[in-house]
């Protein structure tokens, strides 16, 4: 499958292998070379390239909201993936942004905890890229779009893939609490966004309520509904900005609908225009059973279609939570699940694993039959 920037049909997702990797625009060519050629030979049909991350390139004027550096790691790849067959999709981070020129330009637009605090004057879980942009904002969306646009006018990528479409982790996954030393039986204000001066205004025209005298936020369907939506008509809203530029549009998901609407409001079963979903089921953050891959695979399935969403679910697995011996077993509790195909995180993952390549190509060559 060629990398012609054109939108795939369905059809074409039946049994595709995608994974993750992160680029930068000091990749050498021979690092390039390598990580291309592997993945062809196992059997990877796209590649989706982190561009735009946690810690993001800045090439030129450090003023300009243009992303110089992810459209030169994207146009530098291409020729790789073009050469080895693959389809690329850039990669980027949504509403988690963090280059400093749009924090000095517009810190009123980045999130604000129900302690009202903005994520810009505290490092929530210690980690100095959670800084979270506001969704119920007209000129996020519309930031956002100029990003997306000026990476789908490239020719000959095939799609832009979303990551980090969220809000702020109100609790993390279970099996991360106490490496993160956190306790969080409930959700506290700490970790609870956003109330924002446009959010707590749109919410108490909507329902005469001001979010912040809530005794419990988490508890009020309404509140919790209006995150739900703001997000996912974002999200609608980039994915269709991203199909009018011919592209097919993608986003990274939390592992199940019903753990993304409570950890990260995330209602991800209602984001429209979005042709693929990619839950990252990595089942041992969550402190999960193997088998539970199956299961959150199949709610996503069955969530998609109860909403009337035709987006095409493709199961994440985080590479260091598959053993090499047990790919084809993961790869079976993906695809029982309604899984079109498989996305394995990530391909440095799979390079640093001795003899993963290996067992990757057979586990794949297996999988297509």
């Amino acid at each position: 499958m060629g990398c012609n920037g054109g939108k795939s049909e369905k059809s074409d997702l039946n049994k595709k292998v995608w994974a993750w990797m992160a680029g930068k625009t000091t990749t050498a060519d021979s690092d390039w070379e390598h990580m291309f050629s592997n993945a062809a030979q196992a059997g990877i049909d796209a590649i989706i390239l982190e561009c735009h991350g946690g810690y993001p390139e800045v090439l030129g004027d450090s003023l300009s909201f243009r992303d110089s550096a992810a459209i030169r790691i994207i146009k530098t790849a291409l020729p790789f993936a073009q050469k080895y067959n693959l389809e690329l999709h850039a990669w980027i981070w949504t509403t988690n942004r963090t280059e400093m020129s749009l924090r000095k330009a517009h810190p009123e637009w980045y999130q604000v905890n129900a302690q009202g605090e903005s994520c810009l004057d505290i490092k929530l879980y210690n980690r100095e890229h959670y800084r979270w942009i506001c969704p119920s904002r007209p000129e996020t969306l519309e930031y956002m779009k100029e990003r997306v646009s000026e990476l789908a006018d490239i020719d000959g990528l095939a799609g832009i893939h979303l990551d980090f479409i969220r809000y702020p982790d109100a609790i993390l996954p279970y099996g991360l609490h106490e490496s993160r030393g956190v306790v969080q039986d409930k959700v506290y204000p700490l970790w609870d966004f956003c109330y924002c001066e446009v959010c707590r205004e749109r919410f108490k025209a909507q329902t005469g309520t001001d979010p912040i005298e809530l005794e419990d936020p988490t508890s009020n369907d309404a509140w919790m509904r209006y995150r739900w939506d703001v997000l996912a008509s974002f999200a609608s809203e980039l994915s269709k900005e991203i199909k009018s530029h011919g592209k097919i549009a993608s986003a990274a998901v939390f592992a199940s609908p019903e753990e993304s609407r409570k950890l990260v409001r995330q209602d991800w079963v209602n984001f429209r225009n979005t042709d693929i979903l990619f839950p990252m089921i990595y089942h041992k953050f969550y402190s999960w059973e193997d088998s539970m891959v199956e299961t959150a695979t199949r709610q996503g399935v069955e969530e998609l279609k109860a909403a009337g969403n035709p987006a095409v679910l493709c199961s994440g697995l985080f590479v260091g939570h598959v053993p090499k011996e047990r790919i084809q077993e993961f790869f079976g509790y993906a695809v029982n699940g309604g899984s079109k195909g498989i996305c394995l995180f990530s391909l440095e993952g799979i390079n640093r694993t001795e003899g993963y390549w290996e067992a990757l190509g057979e586990a794949v060559k297996e999988f297509k039959r």
